[in-house]
């Protein structure tokens, strides 16, 4: 059987809908404040943009900054910075980097694909949504039973 070549992927996205319902049930377990879902929320839609509809501007502007001395020092900084989150919030981070290896790993599929920024950006908050609603869904099932 020969796999058609613009078949949409089935594992990426199977990926992304779980690393962000595991990150909804982690904020249900730690019972956080309303805040903080839309913040999570508008990481999530600023994740997927860069990865999509921005690609192109933030790689230019992050590849920009390594053109002079004084962009090499602020990435060393930035660096450090990102490795010492990482190390004092070691669980959270790893919710972060997870969804964001999946979205690359779906943006990747689409591209090879050579789907558009639009559908690829649609898809990608599309999926990652559904991933935070189920975890909605599956910490209300219980009081709907």
């Amino acid at each position: 059987m020969i796999a058609r070549r613009h078949a949409f992927p089935w594992l990426s996205p199977l990926l992304l809908l779980l690393a962000n319902l595991a990150f909804g049930l982690f904020l249900h377990r730690s019972e956080i404040s309303e805040v903080v879902w839309i913040g999570a929320i508008a990481y999530i839609i600023f994740e997927c943009s860069v990865l999509s509809i921005i690609w192109q501007p933030f790689r230019d502007f992050v590849l920009g900054g390594f053109k002079s001395d004084m962009g090499y020092t602020i990435a060393a900084f930035l660096s450090a910075s990102f490795a010492v989150v990482l190390v004092v919030w070691a669980n959270i981070s790893s919710y972060f980097l997870v969804m964001l290896a999946a979205g690359l790993l779906l943006r990747m599929d689409l591209f090879t694909r050579r789907i558009g920024k639009r559908v690829t950006f649609a898809v990608l908050v599309t999926t990652s949504a559904a991933g935070i609603a189920l975890s909605w869904l599956l910490v209300s099932l219980p009081t709907w039973l």
